[in-house]
């Protein structure tokens, strides 16, 4: 095997997305669902002074704390001072403005998360959906997204992407493409899987990592089918057009270098974590490509086992999906 081998990239129009013909969606008009969206931002901005901050605090625990670092702080009237400051800052007020204008009243998101969350449930009727807040953070020390099982707070100025006056310091572009509103609710659906997707803790595999992201986005993809795969994976089409056009170079690498069963950390996050591409096997390779790859082994098992969704998901041994998906690669 060539290392940097020339990566074709065929630019087949809408080969390999999800068009309105392709996607299933299964009607859950009939779930019962009321999702409550509480706007965070709007009292945060009203809270002008130190016993506004206070109140504010701690009537969101949750969020003062995975947002704020309540704790790491010797006493509340700091964190409290900073936030006031933060508040009556021009700059973080324009942050608030144009959240509002590419978000309005959240309405569209809010009927994305009700939909998946309506599959979700016809999945899994034990399913409780979590509750939705969004903030503007001033990006500086927020996080982007907490998730639990019982809530989803939104840092909504991280999603700006492009239309934003301020972008995260240090986050490289190749992120920041995938910081939008588009894939906000994809993103955060994936995380969700997690109280689904079960694993062996005990293998520490490249193939059960592999996997498990897999799973994570087949899931993804069941909960809210006519989303583009790129939106789930954060890949552009062309990347992923990319990856489809050289699915026997990339498997060829992993085989030949023996990476399926490789438990050494530092390998496995060369081919697993963010990266802007993975020149071990070409230039022109996007990071995480063995996210991707576990997601077409995924796919090849629903295929050739007829296993059902839930039994996918319920799925702990990585070896046995890999075996049963007899997946060899080949072009949709």
């Amino acid at each position: 095997m060539i290392k940097n081998a020339l990566w074709v990239v065929l630019l087949l129009i809408g080969l390999f997305s999800c068009t309105n013909d392709q996607c299933k969606e299964i009607d859950v008009s009939s779930i019962d669902l009321d999702l409550h969206v509480e706007r965070l931002e709007d009292p945060f901005f009203l809270a002008k002074n130190d016993v506004d901050m206070t109140k504010f605090l701690k009537e969101h625990v949750t969020l003062s704390e995975a947002f704020y670092q309540r704790s790491q702080y010797p006493h509340d009237s700091i964190l409290v001072n900073k936030l006031v400051k933060l508040s009556n800052d021009p700059f973080l007020d324009t942050l608030y403005q144009e959240t509002r204008k590419v978000y309005g009243d959240f309405g569209k998101q809010k009927k994305q998360y009700t939909t998946a969350f309506k599959m979700m449930k016809h999945y899994y009727p034990e399913f409780n959906p979590p509750k939705i807040k969004t903030i503007v953070t001033g990006i500086g020390d927020g996080n982007d997204l907490y998730i639990s099982n019982d809530e989803i707070i939104i840092g909504l100025d991280w999603f700006l992407a492009n239309d934003g006056s301020y972008k995260p310091l240090g986050v490289p572009q190749y992120i920041l493409n995938r910081l939008t509103k588009e894939h906000l609710v994809p993103s955060s659906v994936m995380f969700l899987s997690d109280q689904f997707n079960k694993t062996d803790l005990h293998d520490k595999s490249m193939l059960a990592e592999m996997i498990y992201y897999g799973k994570a986005y087949e899931f993804t993809k069941r909960m809210m089918p006519c989303i583009p795969d790129s939106l789930i994976i954060g890949y552009s089409k062309e990347e992923i057009d990319g990856a489809f056009a050289n699915q026997e170079t990339i498997w060829a690498h992993f085989l030949d270098n023996s990476l399926l069963y490789e438990t050494n950390h530092f390998v496995k996050t060369k081919f697993i974590s963010e990266r802007p591409n993975v020149p071990e096997i070409g230039n022109e390779c996007p990071g995480r490509i063995g996210q991707w790859l576990g997601w077409e082994i995924v796919r090849r098992y629903m295929e050739n086992t007829g296993a059902s969704f839930q039994e996918l998901m319920k799925e702990k041994d990585a070896q046995k999906i890999f075996t049963r998906s007899k997946y060899k690669p080949k072009n949709r």
